[in-house]
């Protein structure tokens, strides 16, 4: 009796799509000694367990849709439909700053992206945001990591995007940074145009702002601990100091106009 296949399943991803040198299992019955795969118009070696359920072998190189049978002592199999899916690409990711405590979501851009199964940074999972309707970008949030906690604040991370048709690794594609804290204003009150030192932690990042009750001021970053800043026109009274950066916003400072 001729061997039967029902499913295809090419590692990692367990689908019946992959591409050049991944594993393709080949499950079914009756299979028993067989030693070779045919893959579209290729004969490749295979391997059966014993019981003659599960053979396996190496993906040759193809494209497309083809079509995966067995050859076995008893004859040769029946035949499911397997796709070739080529190997991904990465471009870019935006914005390449986030937040370490409150990660958002970025968009990973590139090439064969349809297919993406799992998304990671530097070993951990990131949320793939589902369904994948474009071949040339995803999205994916990368998960809290622990703030550093000391200069140089942020942290690099490495992205892998896995699809069907294998892994593409970008080397420090994302820098996570720690959340920004305020620990002084000098003076804490004043006028409009006032020149406020702000004194903190975590003043680091390509795009940073100081806001005072929501207003933004101009500012100069003297280094990651301390900013010169001028307090802009605002009523009188108390006002919110807050430093943002990639790592979020600081906690408010209060800052009183006279």
């Amino acid at each position: 009796m001729a061997p039967v296949i029902t499913s295809l399943s090419a590692a990692p991803q367990g689908t019946n799509q992959g591409s050049y040198g991944q594993t393709l299992t080949i499950n079914g019955a009756g299979m028993t000694g067989a030693t070779a795969a045919k893959i579209g118009s290729r004969t490749v070696p295979a391997t059966a367990n014993p019981g003659g359920t599960v053979v396996t072998c190496a993906l040759p190189s193809g494209c497309g849709p083809v079509s995966v049978s067995v050859v076995a002592p008893s004859g040769t199999s029946n035949s499911l439909p397997f796709y070739y899916i080529d190997s991904p690409f990465v471009s870019s990711l935006t914005p390449a700053e986030n937040s370490a405590q409150a990660p958002h979501g970025v968009t990973i851009a590139g090439e064969t992206l349809l297919t993406t199964n799992r998304v990671r940074f530097s070993g951990t999972d990131a949320t793939l945001a589902l369904p994948i309707t474009s071949d040339a970008s995803i999205v994916a949030t990368p998960a809290p990591i622990t703030p550093l906690g000391a200069p140089p604040w942020f942290q690099s991370l490495n992205l892998e995007v896995r699809t069907s048709g294998g892994s593409f690794t970008l080397s420090n594609a994302a820098l996570l940074f720690d959340t920004p804290a305020i620990t002084a204003l000098d003076p804490i009150t004043g006028t409009v145009g006032t020149q406020v030192i702000i004194t903190g932690t975590g003043f680091v990042g390509s795009a940073m702002s100081v806001t005072f009750a929501g207003v933004e001021a101009d500012f100069t970053i003297n280094s990651d601990t301390q900013i010169l800043a001028f307090a802009p026109t605002n009523p009188v009274g108390a006002a919110d100091v807050v430093v943002s950066t990639p790592g979020g916003p600081s906690a408010p400072a209060t800052f009183t106009y006279a």
